[in-house]
């Protein structure tokens, strides 16, 4: 096979005139239309090396389990379901934000031990909980603890963690009693197992439905943030349920502490 060059392009295609005399009409055609070969190489070859470079890459889902649910304790555990896969949003984030990620990325993920709400008057043992044979996130053992979803994110890390608490039991009030009197800014302490400190400040607290779709609170990233959830509203003898579940939103506001900084408890 021929070794096909420009200079062979343009002379195979710069055709001679009927008449005879010498390349005309055909020279100048032969030469635009190995001009635009020229330019459609020169594309190909760009297009080829951008092609090349590595491109940023889209998270992939994360099928996490359940929603937080603290039921009535004669009864079985509320209806706040696993939530199914999904890609979340990329949020927009501060600069803030960006430094307290970073953070919480080189921060050890140790299990959460105790959850301190000092406006309300809680020092609780936290139990690592997954999900009940309804496919939910199961509920502490006892009225006194709290349960973290442990198949999600540590308390401190990148995204958002998740404890619940039962609102009663059957001996009176329990741990998530008194949920509902937090306000934005006060503090909430996890203290992990190792003694490092994760200090968060109350964002925002909402009432939502018992059935209501709980997918966003389980997210794996974004800026650290810990959600508690309890019951809320009536009781709804015929369901056997509260109808409603109190959500209250915190962010990480310093980076973890360990024991050699201060931090152990």
């Amino acid at each position: 096979m021929p070794r096909w060059s420009v200079k062979n392009l343009l002379a195979w295609f710069s055709v001679r005139s009927p008449e005879g005399g010498g390349p005309v009409r055909g020279r100048h055609l032969g030469h635009a239309v190995g001009l635009l070969l020229i330019l459609a190489a020169l594309i190909a070859a760009t297009t080829v090396a951008v092609a090349g470079r590595s491109l940023p890459v889209l998270s992939s889902m994360s099928r996490v389990g359940g929603g937080g649910e603290a039921g009535h304790p004669s009864n079985g555990p509320g209806a706040i379901t696993s939530p199914r896969g999904i890609i979340a949003a990329v949020p927009r984030t501060t600069s803030g934000d960006t430094l307290a990620a970073a953070q919480a990325i080189v921060a050890p993920a140790v299990a959460p031990q105790r959850l301190l709400v000092p406006a309300i008057g809680v020092n609780a043992p936290v139990e690592s909980l997954g999900l009940d044979a309804q496919g939910r996130m199961a509920t502490p053992s006892r009225p006194e603890n709290v349960g973290w979803y442990s198949p999600g994110v540590t308390p401190g890390d990148v995204g958002n963690a998740v404890i619940d608490g039962h609102l009663d039991w059957t001996s009176g009030p329990a741990v998530f009693w008194k949920l509902g009197r937090v306000k934005r800014g006060d503090e909430l302490t996890i203290v992990r197992a190792d003694g490092a400190q994760a200090r968060f400040a109350v964002q925002a607290t909402s009432v939502m439905p018992y059935d209501a779709p709980t997918d966003a609170l389980f997210t794996r990233s974004g800026p650290p943030s810990l959600t508690l959830i309890t019951c809320y509203g009536a009781w709804d003898r015929q369901r056997g349920t509260y109808q409603q579940r109190l959500v209250v939103r915190a962010s990480l506001i310093t980076p973890v502490a360990s024991p050699a900084d201060g931090g152990g408890g």
